[in-house]
């Protein structure tokens, strides 16, 4: 029983840490959108990052 509790706490965190790196890559991405022409590109890109961590792409590879 403690096995399931504990998988639970992990689950948890693993949630929040990707929630976290989410919500911080689209307000860098939304400050970055009001830049040079170089930031807009690289806010783009970090948007794209975002929404494949939102798939789950980046958490296995």
């Amino acid at each position: 029983m403690h096995w399931v509790g504990i998988g639970l706490v992990i689950v948890t965190i693993v949630g929040c840490v990707g929630f976290g790196v989410h919500h911080h890559l689209d307000a860098k991405a939304q400050k970055l959108s009001k830049g040079s022409e170089e930031e807009r590109r690289l806010a783009g890109e970090l948007r794209d990052i975002s929404s494949q961590i939102d798939q789950g792409r980046y958490l296995y590879h």
